[in-house]
Order: C-alpha cells, then sequence, then structure tokens
C-alpha cells in the first residue's frame, strides 16, 4: 500500500510520530495523524478545513484538553467542574498512585497496530520513551488503510494527503469524531468541505 504514498503523504506519517513525540504520547492515532495533515497550511484540503475552524492550532488544544497531558482522560474543564464540587482530581490521583503505584488511574494504551505495510514506511517497534519512532494504534492503521479506500473510489493512482484526511474523517473514529465536534463540525460535514475544496462531488 505505501508504495502509492506520495511523499507529501509519506512526510504526514512521519510528521505524526514527531506530534506524538512532541506530546509525550506512547503510540500514533488518529489525532496525531490529523494534526500532521493541518500542519500543510496550503494544502486545498487542509485550506478548506481551515474555514470550518478546524485549524493545527486549533486542533493541538482539543488533543491535548482530550488527553491532558498526563493520561487523566480529563480537560481542564472537566477538572474545574469537579472542583467546583469540592472534589480535587489531583488529591484523588495522589492517593489512588500512593495505593496503588505511579499511573493508576492512566487509561489502558491502545493495542499498537503491527500491520504489515506500515513497517516498510515507519518502523513500528519501539516508542516514545525508548527513544525509538512511535508505534501506530490500531485507530490510525485503519485511517491509513481507509486512505487507500479513498484514492480508489476517487479513481486516483497514488495515495495523497487529501486522501489521508479523508481516511480519517469518519464518524467511527471517535477520536477524531471529538475533536471536530469541539471545534463545532461534524465529520461528514468536514468531509463534503473537504471534497468540494478538492473539486470533487461529495
Amino acid at each position: 500500500m505505501f508504495e502509492r504514498f506520495t511523499r507529501e503523504a509519506r512526510q504526514v506519517v512521519i510528521r505524526a510520530q514527531k506530534e506524538t513525540r512532541d506530546l509525550g504520547h506512547p503510540a500514533v492515532g488518529s489525532e496525531h495523524l490529523l494534526l500532521a495533515v493541518l500542519s500543510r497550511r496550503d494544502d486545498p484540503a487542509t485550506v478548506a478545513l481551515s474555514r470550518l475552524g478546524v485549524t493545527a492550532g486549533a486542533c493541538r488544544t482539543e488533543v491535548e484538553r482530550l488527553t491532558d497531558r498526563g493520561g487523566s482522560g480529563m480537560g481542564p474543564d472537566d477538572a474545574e467542574s469537579l472542583r467546583s464540587l469540592g472534589i480535587d482530581p489531583d488529591a484523588i490521583r495522589s492517593r489512588a498512585e500512593a495505593a496503588f503505584g505511579p499511573g493508576a488511574l492512566d487509561p489502558a494504551p491502545e493495542k499498537p497496530e503491527r500491520a504489515r505495510g506500515l513497517r516498510r514506511l515507519v518502523p513500528l517497534r519501539g516508542g516514545s520513551r525508548s527513544g525509538g519512532n512511535p508505534a501506530f494504534t490500531q485507530r490510525a492503521a485503519r485511517a491509513l488503510e481507509r486512505s487507500l479506500r479513498e484514492a480508489l473510489s476517487l479513481e486516483d493512482p497514488h495515495i495523497g494527503t487529501e486522501h489521508v484526511l479523508l481516511g480519517l474523517l469518519n464518524p467511527e473514529d471517535k477520536v477524531t469524531a471529538t475533536v471536530l465536534r469541539r471545534l463545532g463540525t461534524e465529520p461528514d460535514t468536514a468531509r463534503a468541505a473537504v471534497l468540494s475544496g478538492l473539486g470533487r462531488a461529495a
């Protein structure tokens, strides 16, 4: 599959690994691929999304809120709501970690994908903690597989950044769908805007 990726699409995948490391996350998710695509400001597909308010900066803010950098799963608004009820999330985390060990309340990490095709493009072994390239989650691998289907459905001979983006705009991907909704749009709306920006029918 990856022999069909354009140079720009390959750069997006590599940039997604950088986004993952910069955010201190253990594996590349679809949200990191979305950040990487949005970093290409002059790309017609990205320009179409920016008109909906979906920009790299806004997206990064929402990804950070979703993951809270420490993996608690709560964004600042959630933590503030609990504090207004007299509940201190930091104190609860400290007690849990004292009793059960560091990271006791962290969500279980997604199982990294071991798809054959990904290995040819970028290494899957080694995480950000070991200094290697982060592995890909199943969500990210599925999004990249959808990019191939998007290229085929549009009868394009290659997989470009626009196909990667279309592969990410799937309502079943709860993470990217949540990010888009927090930015005021829906995956289907974003998809229609991208196709329109590319001069394709929705």
